[in-house]
């Protein structure tokens, strides 16, 4: 793995052509769904005064100035992103990188905190571990729900999908994946942020997932689910996350321990709650 983490640092550095993002977008009733993919973000800074193609500042600097880590992951997807918008008030919900980054703890290595005596046992040797240098969150943890801009209200509720429709076999409109960022921690084990999103014909699915591995020592799978039906003027936002330490799913075996999907129903739930965002179906009322 130390090998590939060369290959990717050297690639983030190398002057390439820039390839202009991939950007689709599907509409469904009031909703319009939007996503961009594109390479990882350019480590270096392209804020030249003879480089005209960039006006103000490069991405690399924006990252720099407005983030507070000491590092990036490994592979950070800064044009990555997927947006729910609401047509007739502007409202949305969007899955943005930097802002799931700005969650990330600057000065604390929760890790180290909360599995004190997994990590002293498993990791004493490993130096990137035990580097003092960055006190900071280095698995990139983030407790990233998604920006929401435009909404009327947002209230905890009991409603739930309709799970009938989640079930049926409807025909897929539009389906995508975008990785927004994953770095396997300096080969001790991996944290990656996904968004995946299914269109059908009566509703729109999307889960944003953070998963985090440390090895030997803990598991964490946050995710987030946007639903939102076609005759709606409203979203489901449900959050769950679920955390073991090492001792607690050791048993499971190899493959399931390194099955980043499939973990995810061995661990305990700590945290769950929905909530409720509505956005004004007439922009003018009220």
């Amino acid at each position: 793995k130390q090998w590939y983490q060369r290959r990717v640092r050297a690639a983030s550095m190398m002057p390439v052509e820039e390839r202009p993002p991939i950007r689709s977008s599907v509409t469904l009733g009031p909703w319009e769904i939007i996503t961009q993919q594109c390479h990882i973000l350019r480590s270096t800074c392209k804020c030249t005064a003879d480089n005209t193609a960039y006006s103000g500042r490069c991405v690399a600097c924006i990252y720099s100035d407005t983030l507070t880590l000491p590092d990036l992951p490994e592979m950070t997807f800064d044009r990555n992103f997927l947006s729910l918008r609401h047509t007739p008030s502007g409202g949305s919900i969007s899955l943005i990188t930097l802002d799931a980054l700005a969650l990330v703890d600057p000065s604390r290595d929760a890790v180290k905190v909360s599995y004190a005596a997994e990590w002293q046992e498993k990791r004493r040797d490993s130096e990137h571990l035990n580097n003092t240098v960055k006190p900071f969150d280095w698995t990139f943890k983030t407790a990233y729900r998604g920006s929401v801009s435009g909404a009327h209200s947002c209230s905890e509720t009991q409603e739930e999908p309709d799970r009938e429709k989640l079930l049926r076999r409807d025909q897929i409109l539009f389906s995508t994946e975008l990785v927004l960022f994953e770095d396997e921690l300096a080969d001790n084990g991996c944290s990656k942020l996904v968004v995946k999103c299914r269109v059908m014909p009566s509703f729109v699915l999307i889960l944003l997932r953070q998963y985090v591995r440390v090895d030997r020592v803990m598991y964490r799978v946050q995710e987030t689910r946007l639903y939102a039906e076609k005759t709606w003027n409203h979203v489901l936002r449900e959050v769950t996350v679920r955390e073991a330490g090492y001792h607690q799913v050791q048993d499971l075996g190899h493959s399931l321990l390194f099955d980043e999907w499939a973990i995810g129903q061995y661990l305990p739930v700590t945290e769950c709650h929905r909530e409720r965002l509505d956005f004004r179906s007439d922009p003018d009322s009220g």
